[in-house]
């Protein structure tokens, strides 16, 4: 089954991502993850003979995803789509469809990216308070060694 293999694709992505050191996260490429995801929802949402096509056109490797919209090729894919579609259903309907599902995807990808963001800065917060407060700690320990105030914090030589 084709999303075993995808799941399979982004397990081992995770498993050859870069381990960093004394924590328990690891780092991945983030557009090819992506890519993967949006492959799997692809299948997920059986897209049919449609997929298959894409999925083998891509490939597995992720391709950098562009931040401009190309008009254009959005054209010619819901094109593509609309003639896979059956008779029976409006075109409109299922164009609106497709735009908000791809707005909702993009919703939450932004909404990663900023959760994401957010870990990072708390974690950097974090640890320039550790630094932070080693230094003054050390700065402290010489002051009481040389008697010199020279190596004490600015709050506490007044």
């Amino acid at each position: 089954m084709e999303i075993l293999g995808l799941i399979d694709t982004l397990e081992s992505m995770v498993l050859d991502g870069f381990k960093i050191p004394m924590t328990k996260k690891t780092l991945i490429d983030e557009e090819k993850v992506l890519s993967v995801i949006d492959k799997i929802r692809l299948v997920v949402q059986g897209g049919g003979d449609f997929v298959k096509k894409v999925i083998d056109k891509r490939g597995t490797s992720a391709a950098p995803r562009q931040a401009s919209i190309d008009f254009a090729e959005a054209r010619k894919e819901v094109e593509k789509v609309k003639e896979s579609i059956p008779i029976t259903a409006a075109p409109e309907e299922k164009a609106v469809e497709i735009i908000e599902n791809a707005y909702r995807i993009a919703k939450e990808v932004r909404m990663g990216a900023d959760k994401y963001a957010d870990e990072v800065l708390s974690n950097l917060e974090i640890t320039s308070g550790r630094v932070l407060r080693a230094v003054r700690a050390g700065r402290q320990r010489l002051g009481k060694y040389t008697g010199s105030t020279a190596f004490m914090p600015e709050s506490e030589n007044k």
